[in-house]
């Protein structure tokens, strides 16, 4: 199945934990993520430039208005990264990050010229058939699902590409049941489905955050990720949509 439309950034923005003694991924959990790349690219191998891909993913997702240059250095780093270690299961879910970065931030007739939908889609799909029981991953599935259908609308999404918020919400029933506390798996589902319909899948989403904001992070990046959805899940149940639209579209790298 291919679809034409920027793959989500999920997965965002979906960074594990890897325990390992590293000086670069020590940088990274610390959240010095200049230092980490620098230090991953001096590695020059398959974990050294899967922590720099990481960190420069992290760094990405991290800004509230879109950024370019940091989309072009984790879409670069991920690509050497998966050059190191082809289908890696990490490296490729920065690689979808950075696309879809990309995508909302040039515009869906630019995104489908470039193939930026197919190149995510494939690059998943490879990592998946390698690490069928990856739980980012197949969340990162997804999240694609959610994506297209937000884009596209759902008749369209159904009918041309085959995605559909149900088969979404599968692939993340699947996570779930390998990784039910993960924070940034619990963090993206809410994330995705209050950007498709924040009312519909309230329940949900409130669900989801909580047990985010109930966590214990590991790391800067998922101290953050904790953070942002304690504030995501106080404008949820606040009265003021709006200003929910606005904060998602920031964490989600969507221009305003």
């Amino acid at each position: 199945m291919k679809f034409r439309v920027a793959a989500f950034a999920l997965f965002v923005t979906t960074f594990a934990t890897q325990a390992f003694a590293d000086p670069a991924y020590d940088l990274w959990s610390q959240g010095k993520y200049e230092d980490a790349i620098k230090a991953g690219l001096a590695e020059n191998n398959a974990d050294g430039l899967g922590v720099a891909a990481r960190a420069a993913a992290s760094d990405m997702t991290m800004h509230t208005s879109p950024c370019m240059d940091c989309v072009k250095r984790t879409e670069d780093i991920a690509r050497k990264a998966l050059a190191a270690n082809p289908k890696g299961a990490l490296p490729t879910i920065y690689l979808a990050a950075a696309l879809g970065y990309k995508g909302r931030i040039i515009g869906l007739m630019a995104a489908q010229n470039q193939k930026l939908g197919e190149q995510s889609e494939q690059a998943i799909e490879d990592a998946l058939a390698a690490h069928p029981k990856d739980a980012q991953l197949i969340a990162t599935m997804g999240g694609w699902h959610f994506e297209v259908v937000r884009v596209g609308g759902s008749m369209l999404a159904r009918w041309t590409y085959g995605a559909t918020m149900d088969k979404g919400l599968a692939f993340y029933d699947q996570a779930f049941k390998l990784s039910p506390n993960d924070i940034l798996i619990n963090y993206q589902y809410g994330l995705g489905l209050a950007a498709y319909d924040a009312d519909e899948y309230h329940d949900k989403i409130e669900a989801a955050w909580k047990r985010v904001i109930a966590a214990t992070p590991q790391n800067a990046y998922e101290e953050a990720s904790k953070k942002r959805a304690a504030e995501l899940l106080a404008l949820l149940n606040g009265k003021d949509k709006k200003a929910l639209e606005a904060k998602l579209d920031s964490y989600m790298g969507i221009p305003q």
